[in-house]
């Protein structure tokens, strides 16, 4: 038995030593594999909250009431019926009065006045004022002229005028000059109620009645405006032309 024993012992020993053999044939002949590096994985982070406790309130604790932000919303308020009943009713409509007197007629266009007319610049230095007397002569028709520079009416003082002539023109168209201006005389006599100062004269022989026009020239140009007068045929006139020249 014990033989048997050994024998087979001794027999499964040679066997697992052949195994033991050629499995480390095998691990020789098998190529050691490359070593591949790899990544160290990082730790991936979780953020974990922080809850600070909220403390509860104590009976002490002093609540504060917050109002909301929302505008509240004003519901419409229902108008009392009577005063949509009141609004609802007519405007009663004014009778006019039976006793209302006639209405007044328009007014007439009042007109509109006129824009004043402007004084006009004098054409003329000089102004022309004739005198008609009738201490006149059937042999002559007589002109006498006072042509002056400035006369004063207070005291009578002025500057007569060398230089002026008289254009006269009778009535039948012929044209007829004075004298030239210069000294100073009576037309009549001195004291008389017809008589003038004069330093011009035209006379034009015989006397001839109708109608004259005169005006003043120095040189050719005229310096006065036209002055007309009329001689009578009875009694017999001469005309005095008192010319003045203003300042």
């Amino acid at each position: 038995m014990r033989r048997k024993l050994l024998s087979s012992l001794l027999l499964v020993i040679l066997l697992v030593g052949s195994l033991g053999c050629s499995v480390g044939r095998l691990l020789v002949r098998v190529p050691t594999p490359t070593t591949v590096p790899t990544k160290t994985p990082r730790p991936t982070f979780t953020f974990t909250p922080y809850l600070t406790p909220t403390p509860l309130l104590t009976p002490s604790s002093t609540f504060t009431l917050i109002p909301p932000t929302d505008t509240p919303t004003t519901a419409p308020t229902d108008t009392p019926e009577i005063a949509t009943a009141e609004a609802e009713l007519p405007t009663p409509t004014p009778l006019p009065p039976t006793n209302t007197p006639a209405a007044p007629p328009p007014p007439a266009d009042t007109p509109t006045p006129e824009p004043p007319t402007a004084t006009p610049t004098p054409q003329y230095p000089f102004t022309v004022t004739p005198y008609i007397h009738n201490t006149g002569s059937a042999l002559e028709t007589r002109v006498t002229a006072h042509v002056v520079k400035e006369i004063d009416f207070s005291t009578g003082s002025y500057d007569t005028l060398d230089g002026y002539q008289v254009i006269l023109i009778d009535p039948v168209g012929q044209q007829h000059q004075s004298n030239m201006s210069g000294g100073r005389n009576h037309s009549t006599g001195e004291g008389l109620g017809d008589d003038h100062w004069f330093n011009t004269e035209v006379k034009v022989a015989p006397y001839t009645p109708g109608t004259y026009r005169a005006w003043l020239v120095k040189d050719g140009v005229q310096q006065s405006p036209e002055a007309e007068f009329t001689l009578a045929a009875s009694p017999f006139q001469y005309i005095h032309l008192d010319i003045f020249w203003y300042k």
